[in-house]
């Protein structure tokens, strides 16, 4: 039965009131699991995301060293609450100071966002089999075999975003089993084997009709249940699953799943259950360490200990699947940031298509082998009618021959399909970039300005234009056409909204303008200030300078605008080539200047423009920042939580603002103070104070109102040396009156090729009544058609609609379209963005095989110093009987070896491929791994010894020398010991037969027989007596006294009796 623990009532009051308080701090962690990974942490709760971030950071350090061979330092003492301080000096270690962790820190939080969202979707966060709750084992587990296909999939195909989103789900659900299942109370140290393994088996399942739990009491007999010990003792030692059943959960059809009564099963217990109060009355979650809301709190460490080690061995099986290269990019776990280029192709593009070629071979050749190359590049040609096709790769050599092929041809019309490839590039592109477009015309596809900006604003990609044509021709506004003043106006928004610029440019001048790219393609590029249309006239601009930072970009856009640098003393800097102050591009109305070797303090800008202009600074640093708007519940009835918002906030109501500050520990950052909400012309609208959720790297906002008009944000700060510092998010933000709900569970749906599926999803109105336009837009041209194009909406009202899309008949397992929604109405316009992936029609559960067949050569006994001297060969044989092949790869330590595939083509089944592997003795650590196309994947191993250290043969030969001649003596001294003591048994056995002897009187006869013994040979006798042992002495003694005269005569045959004997 359950034992109660007694709890402060005032305490609890307080407790609860900062839990649901705005300003509490317990708001933010309770996102479902609340677990402990380590006894020391014993005091603390851990989240789904600490959980996922302790992994991530694990499987990270392992990566880093492997690929770097950097120290990464001892991790296992780590707070939760420390954890992102962890990932920025991992970073520094292996990188320096030249690279930001904020990519991985983006791709650690897109995973953990859907993992905590899961708790909040309206298609899952009452789902049994989405948290294992009410015994859905079974359907738990296929929704992990089904989102594991999806996650391995789409990396597959590169779409590693949608990977991400889809792995944040698996693991909500992987980590729950452990702290909603008896798991844990089975006694189990392992994480179970079975889960999200293809054809495994997870264990046997408690029957509909058997009783799992036992009534629990309540503490103080009416608060709330404490229970241990009340799931049924013969359950967990029949090795039987159970899990409990939580009040108002559905199944996939929306058929109610409630806790059966008159059975006896378990609750899922806690504060928000309605179920737990159901005989047997109590529960078992321990999603926290508090009994309020886990009733099994005592075990939440164990369940913790096991979801952190079941998430890093999903992580280490994605590794093993893809490969160290996608599984990099996977986690953007690479170094360098994303060069990406859209490029117009028609016949006019000469000059650009040359410019662009060059800077691109310059940044290439220049930061070969260094942390500062690129790492990604995405090049995305347009021309008219075509778009694409698109040049994604990791590979600078396969980027350089994409953009080497570029030709100027066709066109004749002005208008170019030019949005259209901004899209795809959007799409492709890693959050926080930038996108480069070149063009000389209008946008002919101008309806899909309001998705294109949404999804730049969605990912905080900038969009810069170099306009070198009609558009972008220098004129005066009064001299534009109306239409090119429309034209260049979409293009300004989109570069307003994301944070870009528009830059209009001669032919002549396209190269120097790209040495924009050149300044901007850098891991460590933060923001600082950004200031749209300031007035003419001289403008003094304050720049603090943090200690973090180096290579300040100072860029001044307004017809003939001058700057001028002071540094924290007031000191004009000289500008030249060798100066501190350096001119790096210089044209009529554009002039960017670099600031090196900056030191700490309040720098100062000051323009002198007689036009209005615009001013933005930027340097290097590692220190940054990451906001989203999120979404939380705290009511007394559903599960806490907090899910990021999508699309625009609402206006009018109080939005919760979350901060992640990137690269900032004690070292560098001595505290964050503000969160600003600052205009396109630098005025501050908003001072928002910030509350730390985890110390100097994620705070929490609250906004009583959001201001109507656009904003971005700033944070501001103090670096470790009490220099002020600051950080800008340039995309802009916008409140809506309207947002969007999707109904459907992605996750379940099956987009297969050739196939068709609806999306519903409901459209909220919170301001005024409206006609609202419906529009879907996609990358990959999947969305088909809309239920309804139009939905008037009163205030306060929900419009239901369904869009259909249809996947293309050859459509690659994996494949995935980026989606957006908008809806639009007089002063309303909001967004929302999600992915779906194509899957094959059946799951296919069986792995390829991998086996050696043949082995020629072999590495033993060779010295290592030789290693090069000698070569083996592997064959071996790989075969699929399920959808086929995707990919058969070697992994070894260096590509030094041959690599032979024969008559291979993906999509091969129930043939049998062979390949060859020929290698050097210095790399016998290869293993083979082949893939499916659906993710399943084997790994086989030649069994190669690997060579002898040097001087390893002549050392075996001395330590064989060596052990033949210790196994001599110690069987010498064996022999010895058994003889020595063979001998004084002898003797023993003799001094026995002598003392019977004395006993009858026949010592005293051979006593007489040596009477003629010499005088001086005696006198040495009874010296040695003296020292006889004290046995003897008593021996000797009894003879004496019964001898009488003759007493010395006994006492000298005893002593020699005894000297025969010892020796």
């Amino acid at each position: 039965m359950a034992r109660s623990v007694t709890f402060c009532l005032p305490l609890l009051v307080v407790f609860i009131l900062g839990l649901f308080s705005p300003s509490g701090r317990c708001f933010i962690p309770m996102v479902g699991i609340s677990l402990n990974p380590t006894d020391q942490d014993s005091d603390d709760n851990w989240s789904h995301g600490a959980i996922t971030r302790r992994a991530l950071l694990n499987v990270a350090a392992d990566f880093q060293s492997s690929q770097l061979d950097c120290d990464v330092g001892d991790l296992r003492d780590v707070k939760p609450d420390r954890i992102f301080q962890e990932i920025s000096r991992l970073f520094r270690r292996c990188y320096g100071q030249v690279v930001s962790a904020a990519r991985f820190y983006q791709a650690a939080l897109q995973i953990e966002t859907a993992n905590g969202c899961v708790d909040l979707n309206f298609a899952t966060k009452k789902l049994p089999s989405a948290h294992f709750d009410a015994e859905r084992f079974v359907g738990g587990n296929e929704r992990l075999l089904e989102l594991r296909t999806q996650v391995l999939t789409a990396i597959g195909q590169g779409e590693y975003e949608a990977a991400r989103v889809y792995t944040g789900q698996l693991l909500h659900t992987l980590q729950d089993f452990y702290s909603h299942s008896n798991w844990v109370e089975m006694g189990h140290k392992e994480p179970n084997a079975g889960l999200a393994v293809p054809g495994a088996d997870i264990g046997r399942v408690a029957a509909p009709d058997t009783p799992t739990c036992e009534d629990c009491s309540k503490t103080l007999g009416f608060l709330w249940y404490k229970c241990e010990d009340n799931i049924r003792a013969e359950l967990n030692q029949q090795g039987l699953l159970t899990s409990g059943y939580s009040s108002n959960q559905k199944d996939l059809n929306g058929n109610p799943v409630n806790k059966p009564e008159g059975v006896g099963k378990c609750s899922h217990g806690g504060h928000f259950d309605g179920s737990k109060d159901i005989p047997a009355a109590g529960g078992i979650n321990k999603d926290t360490k508090w009994s309020l809301f886990s009733p099994h709190s005592d075990l939440h460490n164990q369940a913790a200990q096991l979801a952190v080690k079941a998430t890093e061995e999903f992580f280490r099986s994605i590794r093993t699947a893809t490969g160290d290269a996608q599984f990099a990019n996977f986690l953007n776990l690479n170094s360098g940031s994303t060069l990406c280029f859209v490029i117009d192709t028609t016949a006019s593009m000469d000059d650009d298509i040359a410019a662009s070629k060059e800077r691109a071979l310059e940044i290439i050749s220049s930061r070969v082998g260094s942390p500062t190359a690129p790492s990604n590049f995405i090049l995305v040609p347009f021309n008219d009618p075509v778009v694409g096709p698109a040049v994604v790769t990791n590979n600078p050599e396969e980027f350089k021959a994409a953009i080497g092929s570029l030709e100027a041809d066709g066109g004749g019309d002005s208008p170019e399909y030019s949005l259209g490839a901004v899209q795809i590039a959007l799409a492709r592109s890693l959050p926080g970039s930038t996108i480069f477009v070149f063009t000389d015309a209008e946008a002919k596809d101008a309806e899909l300005l309001e998705s294109v900006t949404s999804l730049g604003i969605q990912k905080n990609i900038k969009v810069t234009f170099f306009l070198s044509g009609t558009v972008g021709r220098r004129r005066s506004e009064r001299s534009r056409t109306r239409r090119e003043s429309r034209d260049r106006d979409t293009y300004l928004s989109i570069a307003q909204s994301t944070g870009g610029q528009v830059l209009d440019i001669t032919k002549s001048e396209v190269f120097q303008t790209t040495k924009l790219v050149d300044l901007v393609v850098t891991s460590a590029e933060v923001n600082i200030l950004q200031i749209r249309d300031a007035p003419a006239g001289t403008g003094d601009h304050v720049i603090p300078v943090d200690l973090t930072m180096s290579d300040v970009i100072i860029q001044v856009t307004g017809l003939g605008a001058e700057l001028q640098v002071l540094d924290p003393t007031g000191v004009l800097q000289e500008t030249g080539e060798n100066a501190t102050v350096s001119v790096e591009v210089q044209l009529s109305d554009v002039l960017v200047v670099r600031v090196r070797d900056v030191t700490p303090g309040v720098w100062h800008v000051v323009v002198l423009s007689a036009v209005t202009y615009d001013l933005r600074v930027t340097a290097q640093s590692s220190v940054d920042f990451m906001y989203a708007f999120v979404d939380r519940t705290a009511n007394d009835t559903e599960h806490p939580g907090v899910c990021d918002v999508d699309g625009r906030p609402v206006s009018g109501q109080r939005p919760n603002i979350r901060v992640n500050m990137v690269g900032s520990d004690p070292s560098l950052v001595q505290n964050v103070t503000s969160l600003d909400l600052v205009g396109s012309d630098g005025a501050v609208l908003q001072v928002l104070s910030l509350q730390e959720n985890e110390p100097l790297s994620e705070y929490f906002a609250v906004s009583p109102t959001l201001p109507q008009e656009p904003f971005k944000f700033r944070v501001r700060g103090y670096d470790a040396a009490a220099n002020a510092f600051q950080r800008v998010i340039p995309t802009m933000v916008q409140t809506a009156t309207c947002r969007f709900e999707i109904t459907t569970d992605l996750t379940t749906l099956r987009l297969v090729p050739g196939g068709i599926v609806d999306v519903t999803f409901t459209l909220y109105n919170a301001g005024q009544y409206g006609i609202f336009t419906i529009s879907a837009k996609d990358d990959k041209g999947f969305v088909q058609s809309l239920a309804t194009n139009s939905l008037p909406l009163d205030a306060g009202d929900p419009g239901y609609n369904r869009m259909t899309l249809a996947a293309p008949a050859l459509a690659e397992f994996g494949t995935t379209t980026t989606v957006t929604l908008t809806a639009q109405s007089s002063g309303a316009y909001n967004f929302v963005v999600f992915r779906i992936t194509v899957l094959p029609p059946e799951q296919d559960f069986i792995p390829p095989t991998c086996e050696v067949v043949a082995m020629v050569g072999t590495c033993r006994d060779l010295d290592a110093s030789a290693c090069d001297s000698r070569t083996f060969t592997v064959t071996t044989a790989y075969r699929d009987q399920g959808y086929g092949l995707r990919a058969i790869s070697p992994r070894a330590a260096n590509n030094n070896f041959t690599w032979t595939l024969q008559d291979f083509q993906p999509g091969l089944t129930n043939q049998t491929i062979t390949a060859n592997f020929t290698a050097s003795c210095c790399q016998t650590n290869v293993e083979f791994v082949v893939t499916d196309l659906v993710g399943n994947y084997d790994v086989c191993r030649p069994d190669l010894a690997p060579p002898l250290p040097k001087q390893a043969a002549n050392t075996a030969v001395f330590v064989f020398i060596g052990l033949g001649i210790l196994l001599f003596l110690i069987l010498l001294i064996i022999l010895i010991v058994l003889f020595v003591r063979h001998r004084r048994r002898r003797k023993y056995k003799a001094q026995e037969r002598y003392r019977d002897e004395v006993k009858t009187g026949g010592a005293a006869k051979v006593l007489m027989k040596r009477e003629k013994k010499p005088a001086a040979a005696a006198a040495a006798t009874r010296s040695d007596v003296a020292v006889r042992s004290s046995e003897t002495r008593i021996k000797y003694q009894r003879v004496a006294m019964t001898t009488g005269r003759e007493g010395h005569r006994v006492e000298i045959s005893a002593h020699r009796e005894m000297r025969t004997v010892r020796t």
